[in-house]
């Protein structure tokens, strides 16, 4: 089976923020920032607080934990895209019962089963990592009626998948 794909950056921040937001840490920093935001403000609205003391420090902690990590989320993803012209380049990817292979405009690779460290469904996404951290990204509307397909040659493989 055979498919192509090409990125965006417009779609690969998404798949960043969505891979980002997935891990409890950073959706509870987010979280924290924002409470300490509501407190401070509250804090400030409060009839018995003094004022003529503005809880600055609160509101910017607050603003920092509610928007550093984005802020880094976007700058990193926009670095990371247009320093690796292989993430712009049209992408055919074959899957095969043996191995996977990917053809890009600059290159060639062909990995086996065996060695992928593990697949993963999201809503839009199929992630098919090496390791823990590098993964191969596809959109799953490149896979138009092949999904299943896919999804039958994994399941014969003795990787560690999250498919729906």
């Amino acid at each position: 089976m055979k498919i192509e794909t090409k990125l965006d950056f417009k779609r690969y921040l998404k798949l960043m923020y969505i891979l980002s937001y997935r891990k409890p840490s950073m959706f509870g920093l987010t979280v924290f920032g924002f409470l300490i935001l509501v407190m401070a403000i509250s804090l400030f609205f409060d009839t018995n607080y003094d004022s003529e003391q503005f809880p600055f420090s609160m509101i910017l902690f607050g603003f920092v934990f509610m928007a550093f990590m984005p802020i880094t989320i976007y700058l990193s993803a926009k670095k990371n895209f247009s320093t690796n012209g292989r993430l712009k380049e049209k992408i055919v990817y074959e899957f095969t019962d043996e191995k996977i292979k990917i053809i890009g405009e600059s290159f060639n690779s062909e990995m086996t089963w065996v060695k992928t460290y593990k697949i993963v469904e999201l809503k839009n996404w199929i992630l098919i990592y090496q390791n823990k951290l590098d993964a191969n990204v596809i959109p799953k509307e490149s896979f138009e009626s092949n999904l299943d397909d896919f999804k039958e040659i994994v399941k014969t493989k003795n990787i560690k998948q999250k498919l729906k």
